[in-house]
């Protein structure tokens, strides 16, 4: 079984945090990387698709194998986005109450 690329999902997940910092509404982030989630899943999906299509060597992707491995892709990049997005979540908060504690 070939392994999944996850450079697509990198390159969303770039793109969704260069943007979520000029959001200071939780809630909106929050919707804003599940639907970059969602699209970097698909887009890793295409990506697999894409290469098998030009390689048109030993990934078949009309076959079973070949549905795992873009089912498989498109769950690996709705992952990486979302464990990307939790981490920078979790680390703005941390830096943020050590902001606050220093003020005061």
């Amino acid at each position: 079984m070939p392994q999944i690329p996850v450079i697509v999902p990198l390159i969303v997940s770039g793109v969704l945090l260069g943007s979520m910092w000029s959001h200071q509404n939780p809630a909106k982030a929050w919707r804003k990387a599940l639907l970059a989630a969602i699209l970097a899943g698909f887009l890793n999906a295409a990506y697999v698709w894409l290469l098998a299509f030009l390689r048109a060597s030993n990934i078949d992707v009309s076959g079973n194998s070949g549905l795992v491995l873009m089912a498989s892709s498109c769950l690996s990049g709705f992952v990486v986005v979302i464990t990307v997005f939790l981490s920078v979540a979790g680390v703005v908060r941390y830096r943020r109450g050590r902001e606050l504690e220093q003020e005061e």
